[in-house]
C-alpha cells in the first residue's frame, strides 16, 4: 500500500471515529458490549492517548500501555507504559486494543511471541464495529 493509501485509508478511520462520537456511541460503550473491563492500549503515541483520553472517565479500566518507547515513557497519566518484552509480567487484562492502523498482524503475532494465549484487538475493527 502507498502512502497516500495509508493516508485515505487513515482518515476514513479517523472520521469514521468521529461519526460514531457524534453519534454518541463510545469505546466504554463497545468494551461493554464485548465483555471487556479491563485493558491494555498498544501504541502510546496519538491513536493511543486518544484512546485513553475516551475511555479514562468511563468505569473501563486501563492496567498499561505497551510501546517500543516503554523505557523513556515509563508512564502516562500514572499508567505504566511497558515494551513488548515486559508484557509477560504484566497483569492479566481482558484485550489488548492495538492502535497501529496498518500493522495489525504484525503487532498481534509480536505480542502472541511473549504471550501466546494474549487476546487482541484491532482498534481498526472496534471502531467500525461500534
Amino acid at each position: 500500500m502507498d502512502n497516500a493509501a495509508i493516508a485515505r485509508e487513515d482518515f476514513a478511520l479517523m472520521k469514521r471515529w468521529l461519526e460514531n462520537k457524534n453519534a454518541k456511541k463510545s469505546f466504554a460503550d463497545y468494551f461493554h458490549q464485548c465483555g471487556y473491563q479491563t485493558i491494555a492500549i498498544h501504541g502510546a503515541g496519538d491513536i493511543g492517548r486518544l484512546l485513553y483520553e475516551e475511555v479514562k472517565e468511563s468505569d473501563i479500566q486501563v492496567k498499561y500501555f505497551v510501546d517500543r518507547n516503554g523505557e523513556g515513557i515509563h508512564e502516562i497519566d500514572g499508567i505504566p507504559v511497558i515494551t513488548i518484552s515486559q508484557i509477560g509480567e504484566m497483569e492479566d487484562v481482558d484485550i489488548v486494543v492495538i492502535t497501529f492502523i496498518n500493522s495489525y498482524d504484525t503487532m498481534s503475532r509480536r505480542l502472541a511471541r511473549y504471550v501466546p494465549e494474549i487476546r487482541t484487538l484491532s482498534i481498526k475493527e472496534a471502531i467500525y464495529e461500534m
